[in-house]
């Protein structure tokens, strides 16, 4: 069997004898690429960064420090940046955001219409993008043919995040916030029942001293009076005072813990920081005029010089078989 020589000599020989060809198509590659990227509409993208606050530090332990102080960290963590990313490829995000950014009239697109809303949806999934960074921030970018509608778009997103991110952890503590308001309820009709019980009993027995053991700061005065039925009473007020005397306790406690889930709730404690905003960009979004030129250069001459050396091998090869 007879081998066959195809080494750089013939290579160099080969496309020196197609150099026109080559020329010509790598100069058409050109060509199609200047007429494409001119004709083509441009797009934009705008880009927006921002920290993950820690959301301990919205908490009610850590905001009153009503226990042991620790140290929490002012930036979230990765579980944190996990659940951002988590809520920006979600659908409901993701509606209100298209809704907030008014996609319908940008795009021209019935939201009523479940055609057109996943026709919207798949635009927004299409050009937009958010990942973290290096620096455990997170990017968010969104890509369009407007440059201002880009810059909106991915700021209304960051909003949308915040809001929802903020909603999540505040309707957790108006949950607990409704639970003990509902107790407290309850709390001011026991305390009410055994005010009533125990002004009927310190006037039909007339005893005004204060005797409930529960007060154990207060010096118990004399108790004066007597006659059949008085020692029963002392006893009952003195059952009934403490329950209601710790009632009492516990409603100021839950009064406290109200106020203090009401403050957490605060609007005034951000939990994403944004350190970038993004702002309509003035240059468009992929390779410019210059660097597609070359590229498309570089990639015609490459395969036009590809082909003719498999074409000069073949024929080589058929020439030895014959």
């Amino acid at each position: 069997m007879t081998n066959i020589s195809f080494d750089l000599v013939d290579i160099l020989r080969t496309i020196q004898k197609n150099k026109r060809f080559i020329i010509i198509v790598t100069l058409v590659g050109v060509t199609i690429a200047g007429a494409f990227q001119v004709v083509k509409p441009k797009k934009y993208k705008a880009e927006a960064r921002f920290f993950v606050n820690n959301p301990l530090y919205g908490d009610r332990s850590t905001l009153f420090r009503s226990f042991e102080t620790k140290y929490v960290d002012y930036f979230g963590g990765d579980d944190d940046v996990d659940k951002i990313l988590a809520l920006a490829s979600s659908d409901t995000v993701r509606d209100r955001i298209i809704r907030n950014s008014q996609f319908d009239i940008v795009y021209k697109q019935d939201l009523n219409t479940a055609k057109g809303h996943d026709a919207l949806m798949m635009i927004f999934k299409k050009n937009f993008n958010i990942k973290r960074t290096e620096y455990k921030d997170v990017e968010v970018s969104y890509v369009a043919y407007d440059a201002q509608v880009a810059a909106n778009v991915t700021n209304m997103t960051v909003k949308v995040l915040e809001e929802t991110y903020r909603q999540y952890y505040n309707n957790i503590k108006s949950s607990i916030y409704t639970s003990i308001n509902d107790q407290l309820v309850i709390l001011d009709s026991s305390i009410a029942t055994l005010t009533d019980t125990l002004a009927s009993l310190r006037d039909q027995y007339g005893i005004y001293s204060i005797i409930s053991p529960a007060r154990q700061n207060v010096l118990v005065s004399e108790i004066k009076g007597g006659g059949k039925g008085y020692g029963r009473a002392i006893e009952e007020i003195q059952n009934i005072e403490s329950v209601k005397d710790q009632l009492v306790t516990d409603r100021a406690h839950y009064i406290s813990a109200l106020n203090e889930f009401n403050a957490t709730k605060n609007s005034a404690m951000d939990f994403l920081k944004v350190i970038t905003r993004a702002v309509p960009p003035v240059n468009p979004a992929g390779l410019g005029m210059v660097l597609t030129l070359v590229a498309a250069g570089l990639l015609s001459f490459f395969f036009s010089a590809l082909y003719v050396l498999m074409m000069a091998y073949y024929r080589k090869l058929n020439a030895i078989e014959r």
